[in-house]
């Protein structure tokens, strides 16, 4: 019987385009894949984002693995390839170059910076914490502003299933952002 992180297992449910694979990966792997996206990226946000951008990423391309290598270092390859967008996207950022701004407007202070911070780190934890399916679904809708039917469409879900994981998945992340309000590092949003 093989372990939920052998590899052989995870390129077989890949191939076989079984979304099971990513759900292995992620558990399996999920910190080593943060660890290749702070290397990469440029700040433990972008890292995070890149990880959930790979993982929607895989889950819409499974099908299309072909299995030449590690399901493993294809997911890797598409962490710093992530970063690597994020890093292009961003330099002509035209908010990264505001030498205007109000050092004593009150949303741009440490203390709300550092809240913003924790939440955006909670939130990307909770996404994590997710079955890939989940945070594909939510990142579709969430990021991508798609609909039910186009996720559906998109991921080759029923409306129904895509309805029941949408909520599933906003549910989970409400709960672990209550958790942090609840524990006075915040307010939970």
């Amino acid at each position: 019987m093989s372990t939920p992180c052998d590899s052989a297992e995870l390129v077989r449910l890949a191939k076989a385009g079984d979304v099971g694979a990513l759900d292995r990966l992620t558990r399996c792997q999920g910190e080593r894949l943060l660890q290749i996206g702070r290397r990469h990226c440029r700040s433990e946000q972008d890292a995070q984002d890149a990880v959930q951008d790979a993982l929607v990423s895989a889950v819409t391309h499974l099908g299309s693995f072909r299995g030449d290598g590690s399901v493993e270092g294809w997911v890797v390859r598409m962490v710093a390839r992530a970063c690597g967008r994020m890093r292009r996207g961003r330099k002509n950022d035209p908010s990264l170059h505001q030498v205007d701004a109000d050092p004593a407007d009150p949303e741009r202070s440490p203390e709300a910076d550092a809240g913003r911070a924790e939440i955006a780190g909670a939130l990307g934890e909770a996404m994590l914490e997710l079955a890939p399916i989940d945070r594909a679904v939510l990142l579709l809708a969430e990021a991508e502003g798609m609909t039910g039917p186009e996720i559906a469409e998109r991921t080759g879900l029923s409306a129904v299933a895509v309805r029941a994981k949408l909520t599933r998945a906003r549910r989970r992340i409400r709960e672990r952002l209550a958790d942090l309000g609840d524990e006075g590092h915040g307010p939970a949003r």
